[in-house]
């Protein structure tokens, strides 16, 4: 059933998934009870994927060794740079203040606790699983399913050997978007009775802040003008990606031998920061033009670049869904529970105690509901559950978490060699990698919590 002509089974895999999207869609808007809780659509577009595929009714089999299943992890492997670079080319028009690097600080620090948390589990409980599963925590819960994903499929085709990684990675970020989702609506409901505040009792899909567009340039009157362009600029800088990926993995084989393979394979699934990074070299170079008085803001349109990030990150988190399969819920389902228990509770207590510290006053449930639907879900399930708090955002949280996780991004960027850290123990036969794996995060996670106390004080 559904056979593909051959030279369409890209393009009709990207029409499977448009069309699951636009179900998806109507059915969020259609049934009353789905807007009392937070969920992407994009999710609800990947389950309803995931209940057609071969493990489950077998309307749509992928075929969970085939060539359809290697097209879903491109996706979501591609998908997910060309996002992470659409939002880094923003422009930030807004300067940091005390409460925003508080933000960031924060960002990382439960990224660490959900780190630690997960290596101990598998450390202690799970021997014979391999040691980064624990790692898939913080990148299911507080990045989404298409990083767990493509550095859990990176686990599993590398000295790591942890089968199933790729479906195990998007199937603890499933389950924490549902506790952002459900959860986070629970803990909203109940924060507010508590603290008397009035609660928005439907979820809107609607865009609550309009936006315009600017006509930058005389000519440029028309919206493709400026999206093209954004485009383009995101496929060089990917190209540039390609280049960097090529060179490493053919030199450093060459130069380190087995420990040369290992870091090629790691990079590989690092496009995603390369790609950051050659992103950030390039807003650098506009900031220098424009301090020399050139006019290229027509070069980036924040308004235009956030939108090809939400196209590009609905794609990815309904192709990682569908990467679950049977056999990864078999073999990791008990993993999983406690996993996404013991995050769950963590993530809950740490941010209902710092939220303390940072806002002691009237935006204390605002600041904790925000935070945690965005650290276990995704920056729009944060954002969602606070509206149910703050209907027109009246209040400087939203804006400071999202300014907050472009800081967090900048303390956050060394730890992404943590995730090397398991590998390198297999392959060097060096236990210190193993140490450092829990040393590294808590030493840098108690040094923020301390600067965060530090800066936040009352005088």
């Amino acid at each position: 059933m559904f056979d593909i002509i051959e030279n369409w089974s890209s393009m009709n895999f990207f029409i499977y998934l448009g069309v699951l999207l636009f179900i998806a869609k109507i059915i969020k808007e259609k049934i009353p009870f789905l807007n009392k809780i937070i969920i992407p659509s994009a999710l609800i577009a990947g389950s309803i994927g995931l209940i057609l595929s071969d493990g489950f009714l077998n309307v749509v089999p992928l075929g969970e060794d085939g060539e359809r299943l290697e097209i879903i992890y491109n996706v979501v492997y591609h998908s997910l740079a060309i996002g992470f670079i659409a939002l880094t080319l923003r422009r930030d028009k807004t300067e940091a203040n005390k409460k925003v690097w508080s933000t960031g600080m924060i960002i990382v620090t439960t990224y660490l606790l959900q780190a630690v948390i997960g290596v101990f589990i598998v450390f202690v409980f799970f021997k014979d699983v391999f040691l980064g599963a624990g790692l898939l925590l913080p990148l299911g819960f507080g990045q989404g399913p298409g990083l767990a994903t493509s550095i859990g499929k990176g686990y599993a085709e590398g000295v790591g050997n942890l089968v199933q990684g790729g479906a195990l990675g998007a199937t603890l970020a499933s389950i924490g978007f549902l506790v952002g989702g459900v959860m986070g609506v629970i803990i909203l409901n109940y924060l507010a009775r508590k603290r008397n505040l009035k609660v928005d009792k439907f979820h809107d899909e609607r865009a609550t802040i309009k936006e315009s567009f600017e006509i930058e340039t005389i000519k440029e009157l028309r919206v493709f003008d400026s999206l093209t362009v954004q485009l383009v600029i995101i496929f060089v800088i990917y190209a540039f990606v390609y280049v960097t990926l090529a060179v490493l993995e053919t030199y450093l084989p060459i130069l380190l031998g087995d420990l040369g393979q290992t870091f090629a394979g790691v990079f590989h699934g690092f496009n995603f920061l390369i790609g950051i990074l050659y992103a950030l070299l390039f807003r650098n170079i506009l900031k220098r033009f424009e301090a020399r008085g050139k006019n290229v803001n027509f070069l980036t349109n924040n308004y235009i670049l956030s939108n090809i990030s939400s196209v590009a990150f609905n794609f990815m988190i309904t192709a990682a869904v569908l990467t679950i399969t049977i056999e990864s819920i078999r073999n990791y389902w008990l993993l999983v529970i406690i996993l996404a228990a013991v995050g769950t509770l963590a993530t809950v207590t740490y941010l209902r105690w710092i939220a303390k510290k940072v806002y002691n006053n009237e935006f204390e449930v605002h600041y904790f509901i925000g935070m945690f639907g965005m650290l276990t879900g995704t920056a729009s399930t944060g954002l969602a559950l606070l509206k149910g708090v703050d209907s027109d955002f009246k209040s400087p949280i939203a804006e400071e978490m999202v300014v907050g996780s472009g800081t967090a991004i900048s303390l956050a960027l060394p730890l992404f060699a943590l995730l090397m850290f398991p590998g390198l123990a297999i392959t060097s036969g060096n236990d210190l990698w193993i140490y450092l794996v829990f040393l590294v995060p808590i030493t840098y996670g108690l040094f923020l919590v301390l600067w965060i106390l530090r800066i936040n004080r009352k005088k």
